[in-house]
């Protein structure tokens, strides 16, 4: 008979990370059409990426509407866009995850994008 194995045997253990691609953090705007479950068309959304990694993203923006199903991303500089599938939705944020991932040159790119504050005129 094998002993069960409970989470309080395994604290001594070296644990394995769930998390297989390094989350990086970027900074930049982002256009997302967002599809909820009770509308077939998209909606716009101006957003900020917070993070970043091969197989998913973390936005944030006032404008979301709720119970978001998918989303194609729109990243400045990438010429192409991103689908993805929310995993979970908060009141401000959504977690996306790629249908497809992306290559660690992409997301080393998109990482590097700054924004600059515009200078007001005098």
């Amino acid at each position: 008979m094998q002993g069960k194995r409970h989470a309080l045997t395994r604290l001594g253990e070296a644990s394995s990370e769930r998390r297989v691609h390094f989350r990086r953090d970027a900074n930049c705007p982002v256009i997302a059409h967002a599809r909820n479950r009770e509308g077939e068309s998209r909606i716009a959304v101006p957003c900020w990426m917070v993070n970043l990694s091969e197989e998913g993203c973390l936005l944030t923006s006032d404008h979301f509407p709720p119970r978001i199903i998918d989303i194609y991303l729109i990243i400045p500089g990438l010429g192409a866009k991103v689908h993805g599938v929310a995993r979970t939705q908060g009141e401000y944020t959504v977690n996306v995850r790629f249908t497809a991932k992306l290559t660690a040159d992409v997301i080393n790119k998109v990482a590097r994008i700054k924004t600059v504050a515009r200078q007001a005129s005098a």
